[in-house]
């Protein structure tokens, strides 16, 4: 049988029970043999202030997932340095792990901007994708995209709370529609808690809280 692995890429600025806890939720739904963080070198989208070396942010990733037997951190946009396109970093990891399915775990918000991905109908093809809820947004935002257009009902009765899952595949693409619990963690508001010496225990895992502090990170 094929193994099952999930991607969660990011900047993990820093890494948090939020990202933890949904990642989880998408293994345990969808039967993944297992879930690779993978921290982005230079995310193409996001220019955000108070970002700590590549090298620092791995590591808080690998000190957050130390122990899990389902969780593992990936180094493979560390590496290769550059701009970090998801269509670069699935097509290495389908020549690394051969026969693999890969499911790529998304927030709601970035979906809607797919078309402005590189070579974002390609990726479609090459993985399933993962489309966690996210307060603010709704599915049926969706149906700005012109390949989910036709899913109208599938998308509402997500945002009804009639179903927390649907599984569409509109121009062969896979979709996982997934309406995932809000934890009311962010990277955002940890930087700003570090920066003010307010406490962040309980926000993230105690290893990386640790690092943060040792590093002078946010500070």
């Amino acid at each position: 049988m094929a193994q099952k692995i999930g991607i969660l890429g990011g900047t993990f600025n820093p890494v948090h029970y939020g990202h933890l806890a949904a990642a989880e939720e998408v293994r345990d739904r969808l039967k993944l043999d297992r879930v690779l963080f993978v921290p982005s070198f230079l995310p193409p989208h996001k220019n955000e202030e108070d970002m700590p070396s590549a090298a620092q942010r791995l590591e808080m990733v690998r000190l957050a997932v130390a122990g899990s037997r389902n969780f593992r951190p990936s180094d493979i946009e560390v590496r290769r340095g550059g701009k970090s396109f998801t269509i670069d970093t699935i097509e290495e990891l389908q020549e690394s792990h051969p026969g693999a399915e890969l499911y790529f775990i998304t927030g709601l918000d970035s979906f809607l901007e797919i078309r402005s991905w590189k070579d974002w109908e390609r990726l479609l093809r090459k993985c399933s994708f993962v489309v966690l809820s996210r307060p603010g947004f709704r599915f049926q935002d969706l149906e700005e995209l012109p390949f989910l257009a036709g899913s109208g009902k599938e998308l509402a009765a997500l945002d009804n709370g009639e179903h927390i899952q649907a599984i569409v595949e509109p121009d062969g693409f896979r979709i996982c529609l997934e309406v995932v619990p809000h934890y009311d963690i962010s990277s955002t508001d940890i930087r700003t808690r570090v920066k003010r010496s307010a406490t962040i225990k309980y926000h993230l895992p105690d290893a990386v809280e640790t690092y943060i502090i040792a590093n002078k990170l946010y500070a």
